[in-house]
């Protein structure tokens, strides 16, 4: 009975997450054109942490496909395993350094994280199915390390925060 109210508890924090993610990316957006400023990988990022790099990726591709297809845009398959791959990335250096402290931990995950699914797996994506060129894509480095920057700040607060870490027990 326990193990089931445990099950439903972390289903309904995974789907309160990725809702977070949709809003963060869709609704809370700052766009310069070709360049978007959001947070929407950050519920992506928690989930990572907390729960695990599977619950990340799922909470970073599901918020992907809903988010997308709200705004009328086709799913593209590489771009919502790019931002699953922040949740995967993040999640798996998680699990793999847990004697570092914890900034170092966060700082180490998220920025992964990012450069993984944003740098590599999103800029891939965009050059491969929309032919934007390397030159351009470059661009987007800088925006992703201050995304990653912002993330590890903000997920840092929130995992010093008891009630959240109390969230994934």
């Amino acid at each position: 009975m326990n193990h089931s109210k445990n099950s439903v508890r972390k289903l309904t924090m995974l789907a309160l997450l990725t809702a977070m993610s949709i809003v963060f990316a869709r609704v809370l957006s700052i766009s310069t054109g070709f360049v978007r400023f959001n947070l929407g990988s950050l519920p992506t990022l928690l989930a990572a942490v907390l729960f695990g790099p599977v619950e990340g990726f799922a909470v970073g591709a599901v918020a992907d496909m809903i988010g997308g297809t709200l705004s009328g845009y086709a799913i593209n398959p590489l771009i919502t395993l790019g931002a699953g791959s922040i949740g995967l990335t993040a999640g798996l250096l998680w699990r793999a350094l847990p004697n570092l402290r914890l900034g170092l931990r966060t700082q180490i995950s998220v920025f992964a994280g990012h450069a993984v699914g944003s740098i590599v797996i999103n800029s891939l994506a965009l050059h491969l199915f929309y032919n934007y060129p390397w030159s351009v894509l470059v661009t987007r480095i800088p925006n992703a390390l201050v995304l990653a920057a912002v993330n590890t700040v903000l997920v840092r607060l929130l995992l010093e925060n008891k009630t959240i870490r109390g969230i994934a027990q």
